[in-house]
């Protein structure tokens, strides 16, 4: 099966586009975008969906500029309009904090930004199934639990914007072949081989590590895994929106959950209301831990009426006689 024809059958599988869609696809230069950004564009009159390309440029290394100039002039060639924005993130990068984190979540603003502007449905990405299965160890390295084991899911509203990756059941190797084979060029990011980079540690010394002495099929075995986390997150979350509504009461400036009701629950769903009721007031997850968690649940089984759990973004936690109150 062709790289374009298994890209279809993900679009299809996964509902990730319609047709009269007009869809934003994030292109940087690299190889991934680049193969998906050729694949879309052929695609595109088939199922009936428009195309436009977004470039974000971190000014992060020497060949920024000339990788936007690149990207503006492959979609001259394709025919395709292109919007490029230019960041800069030094200050917020001499703050502290990961450049990684920053330069990501900097990325998926102005791509948001640009879709706003141009009416565009969804946001297209290159993530591949090596990259899953690079995120999911990352995220059991880090700690996480059956959201995070998720890691990377073909489609994912953020901040209202609907982002699809249809590359994800795609190897690597199997874009390198392609590009190779229709001889399309593309930029190589030199911060790749920059073993100070964590992921770039997992994915040149660690996986290969298993891959040769425990495991051959690493990268499907992990992306099985990241699969199969999300049915099991996704039906606790349906069961626990089901549950929600007989909880939880809310005005404009707090919410709160009935504690006699809550603790007749089972503790995965417990859990999830926890995160329902902290996504209602604060409008994301972002921060959010297991240790914040445990310690709501510490509150509400332990500790006195009156004591208060200060969460990430402002949000407090506060346990009554009755119910505790987010606000």
């Amino acid at each position: 099966m062709s790289l374009s024809d298994r890209i279809l059958k993900s679009i299809q599988h996964n509902h990730l586009i319609n047709s009269a869609d007009k869809i934003l696809i994030g292109v940087s230069g690299g190889g991934d975008s680049v193969a998906l950004l050729h694949v879309l564009n052929r695609l595109q009159t088939q199922i009936g969906f428009q195309i436009h390309v977004g470039h974000i440029n971190h000014h992060l290394r020497e060949s920024a500029d000339n990788d936007q100039r690149f990207v503006e002039k492959l979609c001259r060639t394709l025919n395709v309009s292109c919007t490029s924005l230019s960041l800069d993130l030094h200050k917020k990068i001499k703050q502290g904090g990961s450049v990684e984190e920053i330069a990501r979540t900097a990325r998926f603003k102005a791509l948001i930004k640009i879709a706003k502007k141009n009416h565009i449905h969804a946001v297209a990405l290159g993530h591949h199934q090596d990259d899953l299965a690079e995120t999911v160890l990352l995220r059991i390295l880090r700690g996480t639990g059956l959201q995070g084991l998720q890691a990377i899911l073909p489609l994912r509203k953020i901040d209202s914007m609907v982002f699809i990756r249809p590359l994800l059941d795609v190897r690597r190797a199997d874009i390198e072949v392609f590009l190779k084979k229709n001889k399309i060029k593309y930029r190589s990011d030199p911060t790749n081989q920059q073993m100070h980079f964590f992921r770039n540690k997992i994915r040149h010394q660690l996986l290969p590590y298993l891959k040769r002495h425990y495991q051959k099929n690493i990268e499907q075995v992990l992306a099985n895994l990241a699969l199969t986390s999300g049915e099991d997150y996704e039906y606790l979350r349906q069961q626990a929106l089901k549950i929600f509504p007989t909880l939880a009461k809310k005005n404009r400036t707090k919410l709160s959950i009935s504690l006699v009701k809550f603790q007749t629950w089972p503790v995965a769903l417990k859990r999830m209301i926890l995160r329902l009721a902290i996504e209602n007031v604060t409008g994301h997850l972002r921060s959010l831990t297991l240790t914040h968690l445990l310690e709501l649940e510490d509150l509400i089984s332990h500790r006195p009426a009156g004591a208060i759990v200060d969460l990430p973004h402002g949000l407090a936690v506060k346990k009554t006689k009755t119910e505790i109150i987010f606000g």
